[in-house]
């Protein structure tokens, strides 16, 4: 009899954990043990178990209805609590620990909160993993722990020089720090840049990112359309953008391929980009964005003289995603491929191509509107 291996995930309710476990089904024997916070009205196992079948449905997957059922495993637990206040002695020993669990909030109102979301959270599952005596710990943060930089940014460590756009991008980069002082045998940091729908189907299960932008201008236009009617069909608004920059999107399924894909080829203690080597343009997006909203095409500028109320507006809306269609980053990915091959982290999003995803996430913003009326 082979022994089985046991993975321990944080996060499989969410976007990226979720599609991340759903792959570690899909291509492992391993039993995984999913770290899930039960709420007044849901269980550990009644979350765990809604979340993947919705992510499987949304994305097309029709043969892990067994392995849900028998190999994902509920463990109930808090971030916020030491060793997430799981009960070890009920757990195996496990092989890897995915750390996917996130705050995505970044308001600096909120600082305190993201911290101790994302660094003491951290903190508290590399006690966790400790304790199972995992030898491998793979975290997955962000690629825009690169801060302000611009251009080519290697796969390193973070240096003590980056300055970050926002208090999640801070509270990533301190994790980043916890992750790597902790010693373990194998440590992998997994750096995904912007993450979008599912390359195949579009669907998404978290709508930040690019959603997040869409929804913000959405709201924005339906502000102006009841107090001004229609004006932002006919006036363009002024957008503080790079039209001309390229913004990394990549599909979740890319995303969690990869990850899984260097774990399977043994990949050594690391920094791993998950970013797309095929980059659209801030201003085919954008154009694209108005399009589906029936509103004009921007006019880019980099500063506020010549906004208006309705500019400022959509600027506070827009806040957070002003560094991320301001500059183009080049995110080395070369470890990745030199594991898995040179197409590994490819898929290329013409215009016409990200109108699916947007029109995707109208559609289902659209239904679920309809569904609440």
């Amino acid at each position: 009899m082979t022994n089985v291996s046991h993975h321990l995930v944080t996060g499989a309710t969410g976007f990226v954990g979720g599609a991340l476990v759903l792959e570690l089904l899909a291509r492992t024997d391993a039993e995984i043990h999913c770290v899930v916070r039960p709420r007044k009205d849901l269980s550990a196992e009644e979350r765990l178990r809604a979340a993947l079948t919705t992510a499987a449905a949304s994305y097309g997957i029709t043969d892990l209805d067994e392995a849900i059922a028998t190999r994902c495993h509920p463990v109930a637990g808090d971030l916020t609590a030491e060793a997430c206040g799981v009960d070890t002695a009920a757990l195996p020993e496990v092989e890897q620990v995915w750390h996917v669990a996130a705050s995505l909030a970044y308001e600096e109102h909120r600082r305190e909160e993201i911290l101790r979301d994302n660094l003491g959270g951290t903190q508290h599952v590399l006690e966790l993993a400790r304790a199972l005596k995992a030898p491998t710990f793979n975290y997955v943060s962000t690629a825009y722990v690169a801060g302000d930089r611009t251009g080519f940014i290697p796969a390193e460590r973070v240096g003590d020089g980056v300055v970050s756009n926002n208090a999640y991008e801070h509270s990533k980069i301190q994790a980043e720090r916890a992750v790597y002082a902790a010693g373990f045998e194998r440590t992998r940091i997994f750096r995904p840049s912007i993450v979008i729908g599912h390359s195949r189907t579009f669907a998404a299960t978290s709508f930040t990112g690019l959603y997040g932008f869409v929804k913000g201008l959405q709201k924005a236009r339906s502000e102006v359309r009841r107090s001004l009617g229609d004006m932002l069909v006919f006036r363009s608004l002024r957008l503080r953008a790079t039209e001309d920059a390229l913004v990394n999107f990549i599909p979740v399924d890319l995303v969690v391929s990869a990850a899984v894909g260097v774990a399977l080829e043994d990949g050594p203690s690391d920094v791993y980009h998950l970013a797309n080597t095929e980059q659209p343009s801030v201003g085919d997006t954008l154009a694209e964005l108005c399009d589906q909203l029936a509103i004009k095409h921007p006019v880019y500028v980099d500063s506020t003289d010549e906004f208006t109320l309705i500019d400022e507006r959509v600027d506070e809306r827009v806040e957070f995603y002003r560094s991320y269609v301001n500059g183009t980053k080049e995110f080395d990915v070369a470890n990745v491929q030199k594991l898995l091959g040179e197409n590994a982290l490819s898929h290329p999003l013409p215009r016409e191509h990200v109108a699916e995803f947007i029109a995707w996430y109208l559609e289902h913003h659209r239904a679920r509107k309809g569904s609440n009326a």
